[in-house]
């Protein structure tokens, strides 16, 4: 019996009246700037002589002021104020999905009337960009996307003997993520939790150097310094020793990367491409939509997916971030093949050209303990939030503790609430957030959640012993989730993100040991010494919390 076919979801009317909406409003504009273009070219013309005047002073003032006085009664004139009223009023009425952001806009588009109607429409309307970005992203229709339509029947029917051995609570995340991302439940893995960088790289460059087939490597972020050159030197050593090797690098994550290190890895055969690559990134719709995956993959049998880029600074080698404290996981079994998928996935979506053959995925020859897990994706191109979703299933199905590590604190208001219900059910609720900042507006925003997670009675932490950057989420010792995605909005509803979920008590534990021995590196907050922070950082806080939908 075939699998059922996913059914294409049809755009919302709200989304295509907003877009026709936003086309009246640019020809409107055109058509305004048209009509009134004398008065344009007039006060053009003024500027122009102003600047060419050799008079007095007085007189180039008088110039500019009566250039000014033009352009304020153009930009004043009832007709464009009104085409401004009605854009506003669409984002208000129609781009209705996120209320935060929505509210966060506004108050861009009402402080800076022009600028910030510039600015949204370079990086805000979301729904324009998601349907570009699913009509360019090839469709999955790999074995494992049949495998989770038959899993994800086999559940419907209640003949599920796949179900890893978990509280019931947990199963229901297993039956979300078959849904919502599309990924099965792999059950034969071997699970290695690599803590930190030095443990991290020494594994990745040993499975680099025994390649014999190919290598798959996607990240967010690749410097050209220390380690990143040892990685690249071993890529050029592979590849001409015959070993295909493929990388994926983002834009804007990497834009520092520079032309000598990309032309020294295609003179040695390595094909490397950009993820939506922008020549001005401040200045391209691209730049609000980032590949934040780390994953490596290498001839079918190993894979590598957790939240550290390649750089010296995961090695701790920045003496301004000190100590980078992080968590990778190195995966053999049937899990690599998921990360296989995804990378295939990326892989055609930058280079338009898809890669077949049979040993892109080799058969498991090897038996593996049963350690289950789902691999999930999320991005532009996904109907759902799918790692937001399982987050929120992991919190609310929680019956003992929840111990959650994340660099970044800006959860949507629906994380906030489970994790506030949660703690004000007795539950054991943890965080450990960075103790410094290694992007400031983000750093305050996440302290600007503190008052209210305290108050509920969630015992958060301050990371003292370097900076910690590791993306976990620990359930009652029994389910674990690990990768890429931050506790923030742009990892959860913008970002192309990639975090695998464990289903295995043994991993659990080995996690929350180093989160216990992160908790003794730690300060934990309280109301009290909230109450007497300065003004400043009040303001910063509470400032940064107000963008913190577009950070």
């Amino acid at each position: 019996m075939k699998p059922r076919p996913r059914p294409r979801r049809r755009p919302r009317r709200s989304t295509r009246l907003l877009e026709v909406l936003l086309l009246l409003a640019f020809l409107g504009t055109a058509a305004f700037v048209a009509a009134h273009l004398p008065t344009l070219q007039r006060a053009g013309g003024l500027l122009r002589d102003s600047l060419a005047s050799g008079g007095l002073l007085g007189e180039l003032l008088g110039y500019l002021q009566t250039a000014l006085r033009d352009l304020k009664d153009v930009l004043l004139s009832p007709e464009l104020v009104g085409l401004y009223v009605l854009i506003t009023g669409g984002i208000i009425l129609l781009e209705n999905k996120n209320p935060d952001r929505t509210v966060a806009w506004l108050l861009v588009l009402v402080l800076l009337p022009l600028v910030g109607l510039l600015l949204y429409f370079l990086v805000g309307p979301r729904f324009v960009a998601m349907r570009w970005f699913r009509r360019c992203t090839p469709s999955a229709s790999s074995a494992l996307t049949e495998l989770s339509e038959v899993q994800a029947r086999k559940l419907a029917e209640g003949d599920a003997p796949f179900l890893p051995p978990v509280a019931p609570p947990f199963d229901r995340t297993v039956r979300l993520l078959l849904r919502n991302s599309r990924t099965p439940l792999l059950a034969h893995n071997e699970v290695t939790v690599l803590t930190d960088g030095d443990a991290t790289f020494g594994a990745i460059l040993g499975a680099l150097r025994e390649a014999r087939h190919f290598i798959h490597l996607e990240y967010f972020a690749i410097a050209n310094d220390g380690i990143g050159n040892e990685i690249r030197e071993v890529l050029e050593e592979r590849s001409r020793a015959g070993v295909a090797v493929r990388v994926v690098y983002d834009g804007v994550g990497s834009w520092k990367l520079g032309k000598d290190y990309l032309d020294s890895l295609q003179e040695a055969g390595v094909e490397a491409h950009p993820f939506l690559p922008a020549s001005f990134p401040m200045f391209r719709r691209e730049f609000n939509y980032r590949n934040h995956r780390k994953i490596l993959v290498v001839d079918g049998h190993t894979g590598f997916v957790g939240g550290l880029n390649i750089g010296d600074m995961y090695l701790g080698r920045n003496p301004e971030m000190g100590h980078w404290r992080d968590t990778h996981l190195r995966l053999r079994g049937e899990g690599v093949s998921k990360l296989q998928e995804i990378f295939l996935r990326d892989w055609r979506f930058c280079t338009r050209k898809p890669l077949e053959g049979a040993d892109l995925f080799p058969c498991v020859e090897e038996v593996y303990p049963e350690k289950p897990l789902q691999i999930a994706t999320s991005g532009p191109d996904s109907i759902w939030e799918a790692i937001l979703q399982g987050y929120f299933s992991l919190i609310s199905g929680a019956r003992r503790r929840i111990w959650i590590t994340t660099p970044y604190l800006v959860p949507s208001p629906d994380l906030i609430g489970a994790l506030k219900v949660a703690a004000l059910s007795g539950l054991d609720v943890r965080i450990i957030i960075p103790g410094k900042a290694d992007h400031k507006m983000v750093y305050w925003a996440s302290r600007g959640n503190l008052d209210d997670l305290l108050g509920a009675g969630i015992r958060v932490y301050s990371y003292q012993n370097g900076f910690i950057h590791s993306k976990i989420v620990l359930v009652d010792g029994e389910v674990a989730s690990v990768g890429t995605a931050n506790m923030d909005l742009r990892s959860l509803e913008i970002n192309y993100e990639v975090q695998a979920f464990l289903y295995d008590r043994g991993v659990t534990e080995r996690l929350e040991a180093d989160f216990v021995q992160d908790l003794a590196h730690s300060r934990e907050f309280t109301l009290e010494e909230r109450r007497c922070r300065p003004l400043k950082e009040r303001f910063l806080e509470s400032l940064c919390r107000l963008l913190s939908p577009q950070l």
